[in-house]
């Protein structure tokens, strides 16, 4: 089926009241019905070259749905790329599209542009945005949507690029539609669900997950802006409350933002009961995060089993394995030491958010790492774990690569010369992150490239970081923990602090305490500002780190060596 044809089915049989609802603060909300939008998008689809990648430059919802859809209706397939704030300034957005066309040949590609968003003049051609609702015109009547569907390409992705080499990734009409009737399933989802979100449409769970999700089953929807949501984290919850959203989403720092920067006070009758369904994913889940978010807003109606845990990526289209909503979310806590591929995990304990979390600690000392359960594959999709040597890892509790194998696995990276997609070999992705399965539940422990190897022993960098968290008593998403020089087995392991505007020092305690984990830290690094290299979902760019601080361009305002005093309690002997 193309995806269009299942848009068109759905808003048919919804109701014609539902659509898409802009809001900004201060301004007066703009709503486009799905049938007035899905008009005004075809209107402009024939501005656009038929057959082309679509390139959408843009920093509001509005025109960048506008040129996503109009690209459809071309037979085109969009590319949404971030904004220009969300790639550090004008000059850094020029050279961002530059490079994104150069990938094409000659005449494969067009630029949507928004109209004022830079003065760059870019070569090959453009077609203008509007910003206002009112510059969009509209066709009487829906007209045929092109081609099939089906596996050809619908529309690409750009992976997030941890390692700083993004690709594009090639989803297919049958990808996206087979992702988005099972997310229906896996969110106990009704036709009167309601959507909010504040993600931008560049990021895979902003765009499948929260607009084309909306728009795939013809939910109401109200977008926020990023921007809006940082500045005024309050927003969030006001929107959901005045709105009554069921469904949400927002990665790990999202839900940390919400509630570490908002003041309570404008929280005053903010109701959260009718939400159902805040899914969490795209980084590493933290327990502090998801604590710390329940205890803020569990007061205004907030229930703890809304907090939905999700795993995914733009491989798999979005979603590829959700807790079940209604039940409270599930983590266990893994000893820190000796975690290896296709090795046995100890598990120390286990508990459910909301429950004060279990004080236990492995042989050596070391205070265990709560690691969130994702739940079980969506519909149409198999995980699986192999181990180094690719060999299937049947038991549980044993850690190995996760795979992931099904109807919303991408097609393949895309081949910009060709225009073709290269399929993953028989079919299988292999997603490059490290996990375990435990009582049929799938539980995500860290990418295979962030681990650590120092004397024959892998160190996951996620875990170690929560460890510095709460030595430090500093968020974990402000931490980063990396060797400065993976190709010296002896260089030092450095933990990066940002947003220390506090200017602190480690007292006695804290350095010994940093000293005496598995992996000792040689260096603490404070900066004041956000300095941690980024990609634009917001995941930690560990390569970029080490590179930066080894050019000199990374800078911190003070450095620490922690030193293990005489008088630091002795570290508790290893028994076999």
């Amino acid at each position: 089926m193309n995806f269009l044809d299942a848009v068109r089915d759905a808003v048919r049989e919804a109701d014609p009241r539902n659509g898409v609802h802009f809001l900004t603060p201060g301004r007066p909300e703009v709503f486009l019905s799905y049938d007035r939008f899905l008009r005004t998008s075809a209107l402009l689809g024939r501005r656009l070259p038929p057959d082309r990648v679509v390139v959408i430059a843009a920093d509001d919802q509005l025109p960048t749905l506008q040129a996503f859809f109009a690209a459809l209706w071309a037979g085109g397939r969009p590319l949404v790329l971030p904004s220009p704030r969300a790639l550090g300034g004008e000059e850094a957005f020029r050279l961002h599209v530059e490079r994104t066309l150069a990938l094409f040949p000659p005449g494969g590609a067009v630029l949507a542009l928004q109209k004022g968003l830079t003065e760059t003049s870019f070569p090959g051609p453009v077609v203008t945005l509007p910003r206002e609702a009112e510059g969009y015109e509209a066709l009487d009547d829906l007209p045929a949507t092109p081609g099939p569907g089906g596996d050809e390409v619908a529309f690409l992705q750009a992976t997030s690029a941890s390692t700083g080499d993004p690709k594009l990734l090639a989803v297919s009409h049958a990808n996206v539609c087979a992702n988005l009737r099972a997310l229906y399933v896996s969110l106990h989802a009704g036709r009167d669900d309601r959507v909010v979100s504040w993600l931008p449409l560049f990021h895979d769970m902003g765009l499948v997950g929260m607009g084309l999700l909306s728009f795939f089953h013809a939910w109401p929807l109200y977008m926020m802006k990023p921007t809006d949501f940082i500045m005024r984290p309050q927003l969030w919850a006001q929107t959901l409350s005045h709105y009554r959203g069921t469904i949400t989403a927002a990665p790990n720092f999202g839900y940390d933002h919400a509630h570490r920067a908002v003041d309570t006070r404008e929280l005053e009758g903010v109701d959260l009961s009718a939400l159902r369904c805040a899914v969490i994913g795209a980084e590493p889940i933290r327990l502090a995060t998801m604590a710390g978010f329940h205890r803020t807003y569990g007061p205004y109606g907030l229930d703890a089993s809304s907090l939905i845990c999700s795993y995914g990526m733009a491989e798999s289209t979005l979603a590829s394995s959700m807790w079940v909503p209604g039940e409270t979310p599930r983590y266990v806590v893994v000893d820190p030491v000796g975690l290896e591929s296709g090795a046995s995990l100890r598990l120390l304990g286990e508990g459910l958010l909301g429950e004060g979390p279990p004080d236990v600690r492995g042989d050596r000392g070391d205070r265990g790492i709560p690691v969130f359960s994702v739940g079980r594959a969506l519909n149409g999709l198999t995980a699986a774990l192999v181990d180094e040597e690719g060999r299937l890892i049947e038991e549980e509790g044993v850690l190995g690569e996760i795979t992931l194998r099904g109807t919303s696995v991408s097609v393949g990276s895309l081949d910009p010369a060709t225009g073709a997609p290269e399929p993953f070999p028989a079919g299988l992705l292999h997603t490059g992150d490290l996990g375990f399965l435990h009582r049929g539940d799938l539980f995500v422990l860290e990418r295979r490239k962030h681990v650590i190897i120092r004397q024959g022993r892998n160190h996951l960098a996620t875990l170690l970081e929560e460890q510095v968290s709460r030595i430090l008593d500093h968020p974990a998403h402000e931490i980063i923990v990396l060797e400065a020089d993976i190709h010296d087995p002896a260089s030092e392991i450095t933990a990066l602090v940002e947003h220390d505007g506090a200017g602190r020092e480690l007292t006695p305690e804290q350095a010994a305490a940093l000293r005496l984990l598995d992996l000792p830290v040689d260096l603490v690094l404070f900066a004041r500002r956000r300095v941690i290299p980024r990609t634009t979902s917001g995941k930690k760019r560990y390569h970029t780190t080490r590179q930066r601080l080894a050019d000199g361009s990374l800078k911190a305002e003070r450095t620490v060596r922690p030193l293990l005093e005489s008088t630091a309690p002795p570290r508790p002997s290893y028994q076999k």
